[in-house]
């Protein structure tokens, strides 16, 4: 039986509308994305990273961002027992496998990787080798500006270092080394000397406060960066973009100084104590004080 050319266009017409998987493929690109990985134990999200992606975002209307999956442990039993050295290769791969698969759906738009602590070692890894694969290519390419937050391989010297700190870190890259694949003109890495983890020091508190102190100046560093014309041509992808991760907000700023007295509260995933730490020590109503290492405790 023959059917009406406009009945067949009626029902192709409905088919589409009825698809709606269909239509979520089809996506803009923005023109910026940003990309952040959290520290050693904080929970599933950006963890302190989060202060400086808002920023980022908020500076390019219509940007986007994701947080990079990845175990961000160091052996506590919280996040499964998993060494440290096997989260960071994991988290390595993890960043390599995210901005190529992005770059891949989205080809044109700007990528900007924000890690902190051990998340700023796993983008470490990724732009600069150390730890199995790199981005290459197109992705490598893709990726305009990068800041590491109090990253363990840090190691004095290397040109794209900000901070006070004249030592290395617990993971330092060794002495002479350049980064590659990626261009050093791309990177920022911060750290004070008072920081334990990427320096020599003994001040856990301020292994925290890299958003707050550098957050403006690394900010302006990613818009010297990053074009105003790339990004913001719609494709169609194969797969829906993956779900955006989110978190709870991360704490960005020190607890009051006021100890264990009555009266503080410190909120659920902050810093509670440490040794050096001066801030509160009381956790709010159920989450209780737990000890990370030596250096850090959190509320969880």
């Amino acid at each position: 039986m023959k059917v009406p050319a406009a009945a067949a266009a009626l029902s192709l017409s409905g088919l589409v509308a009825g698809n709606p998987v269909e239509l979520t493929e089809r996506q803009s690109c923005p023109n910026v994305y940003v990309f952040g990985a959290r520290e050693t134990t904080a929970p599933v999200g950006y963890g302190t990273s989060q202060g400086l992606v808002n920023q980022v975002v908020a500076a390019y209307p219509g940007a986007g961002s994701e947080a990079i999956s990845y175990p961000a442990c160091g052996g506590q039993s919280s996040c499964g027992g998993i060494s440290y050295d096997n989260s960071a290769s994991q988290g390595t791969a993890a960043v390599v496998r995210a901005v190529t698969s992005y770059n891949q759906r989205c080809p044109n738009t700007q990528i900007v990787l924000i890690g902190y602590s051990q998340g700023g070692q796993i983008m470490d890894n990724a732009l600069c080798g150390g730890a199995g694969a790199t981005l290459t290519g197109a992705a490598l390419n893709a990726v305009k500006a990068a800041i590491f937050l109090g990253d363990p391989h840090y190691r004095v010297g290397l040109p794209y270092n900000v901070g006070t700190c004249q030592a290395q870190g617990f993971a330092a890259r060794p002495a002479g080394f350049v980064c590659s694949p990626a261009s050093s003109d791309r990177l920022k890495s911060y750290c004070d000397s008072t920081d334990p983890y990427c320096c020599t020091g003994n001040d856990a508190n301020s292994h925290q406060q890299y958003v707050n102190k550098y957050g403006s100046q690394a900010l302006a560093f990613i818009k010297s960066k990053l074009s105003s014309t790339g990004g913001g041509n719609p494709v169609t992808s194969s797969v829906a973009p993956p779900a955006q991760t989110s978190a709870p907000p991360a704490q960005t700023s020190a607890p009051p100084n006021n100890g264990g007295g009555s009266g503080c509260s410190v909120v659920r995933w902050a810093q509670c104590g440490g040794q050096g730490w001066t801030g509160c020590t009381v956790c709010a109503s159920g989450s209780t004080c737990q000890a990370a290492n030596q250096w850090y405790s959190q509320c969880l």
